[in-house]
Order: structure tokens, then C-alpha cells, then sequence
């Protein structure tokens, strides 16, 4: 059985839990972790997750974070500036990109009809990576959406810690990890 094909099946056993109703935000969260080397596997194989969720009686959407930083440059009336010094970015990352990334993500969520019985699968996370940080985005939308958000996330989980490309600290969080077993 290939990685893909073993995470699919994880997936898979966790889709078809019952659902309850009554968990918070937090822990309406999947993250589907995986080795950031198997990132265009995944990426390839994204509709087989959207075909294993449809089977199981569930509605699949998908939103991706690629265009959330680009969008939010070439807005910037400093963008040109930031070009010839990328290091005077930084300070705008906290004050000003993290508030748009977090507008972005709650805007592609209300763009979604969707129930308790919706997966939404956010992918490509890794794109923010260095600019935001994803733990702060989703505690910053866990109320926006309903039923289900499968983080697609390269890195790693280990012992309730979770890291974005195996590169930063571990973060704490409620949500469910999918790892390949």
C-alpha cells in the first residue's frame, strides 16, 4: 500500500465516525498531517479525498491560502518598496497582514453553503508559512464554518504538537490529527 493510499485510509476511518454535535470550533478541526515530501503526491490525489467524502454522504468544498499573501501584496501601497527591501515587510506582518489573512479565510468560508455535514479542506497552508502563523488564523476563524475543516498540513504531530513543514515550534491544539498509521 503506498503513503497515499495509507492516509486515505486513515482518512477514511475517521470520515466515517459518528459525528457529534455538540464540539467545539477547536475540535471540529481535522489536520491531515503528512510528510511535506509527499506535498504534489497529495496534491494530486486531492480528489480522491473529495470522492471518499462524497461516497460517505458527505459535502466536500475546498478553499486554498495561495493566493492570501500575493493578494494581500499587491494591494500594499508599499509593495514596490518591498521588493527593494524585503526586511521592512516584517513589521507589517503582524499588524497588517495577519488581520487581511484572517479576513480572507473568513470570507472564502461564507462563501460556502454549508451544514453539519460538510467537509471544508483547506490546502495549501504552507503558503503563509513565514508570514502568518497558521495556529493564530484558525483560532482567529474556528467559529466561521460548520460541520468540518480538514487542514491539509505538511509536517508533523507529535504528542498533541503540531509543526507547519517540520520547521517551527509545535503548537497545542484541540483539533483531531489524521496521520498515516
Amino acid at each position: 500500500m503506498t503513503y497515499i493510499e495509507r492516509l486515505l485510509e486513515s482518512f477514511t476511518k475517521v470520515l466515517n465516525e459518528p459525528w457529534q454535535a455538540t464540539l467545539s470550533g477547536q475540535e471540529r478541526i481535522w489536520f491531515l498531517v503528512y510528510d511535506p515530501v509527499e506535498q504534489r503526491k497529495v496534491d494530486f490525489n486531492m480528489t480522491e479525498f473529495e470522492t471518499v467524502s462524497i461516497r460517505s454522504g458527505k459535502k466536500w468544498n475546498k478553499v486554498s491560502l495561495k493566493r492570501c499573501f500575493p493578494t494581500w501584496l499587491s494591494k500594499h501601497e508599499y509593495r514596490d518598496d518591498y521588493f527593494s527591501y524585503p526586511k521592512y515587510i516584517v513589521d507589517q506582518l503582524d499588524a497588517d497582514f495577519m488581520p487581511f489573512a484572517t479576513q480572507f479565510l473568513k470570507s472564502e468560508l461564507a462563501k460556502i453553503e454549508s451544514d453539519h455535514n460538510t467537509i471544508t479542506a483547506i490546502y495549501d497552508v504552507s503558503s503563509i508559512y513565514g508570514f502568518a502563523r497558521l495556529s493564530d488564523l484558525l483560532k482567529s476563524c474556528d467559529q466561521n464554518f460548520k460541520g468540518r475543516l480538514l487542514i491539509f498540513f505538511p509536517g508533523e504531530f507529535d504528542q498533541n504538537h503540531y509543526r507547519l513543514l517540520n520547521a517551527r515550534d509545535g503548537w497545542d491544539y484541540l483539533a483531531r490529527p489524521i496521520t498515516v498509521q
